[in-house]
């Protein structure tokens, strides 16, 4: 689980064949997304700077991710704890 802000945590669970992003709120789940993990991996690996639309937005820039519900960024994340969470 990723601390983004004193109320806001992020994890990313598996969920059938595909994967879950949940943004937590004082521990209570606030909004969630599932997508496949394949998805998940071409974002990381492509140029694309935004996935998803909607409540959850992920935007990537140079060395991390921020991840914007509801159009406030709640916090980051490196890449590379973005691809930890990925292979739980």
């Amino acid at each position: 689980m990723i601390q983004q802000s004193p109320a806001f945590t992020f994890n990313i669970f598996p969920h059938q064949e595909k994967l879950r992003l949940v943004v937590f709120n004082n521990d209570e789940e606030y909004v969630c997304r599932i997508e496949s993990k394949k998805k998940l991996n071409q974002f990381l690996e492509e140029n694309d700077a935004r996935l998803f639309k909607g409540r959850l937005q992920l935007i990537k820039n140079q060395d991390d991710i921020s991840i914007q519900v509801k159009g406030r960024i709640l916090g980051e994340l490196s890449i590379e704890a973005f691809r930890e969470l990925l292979k739980n």
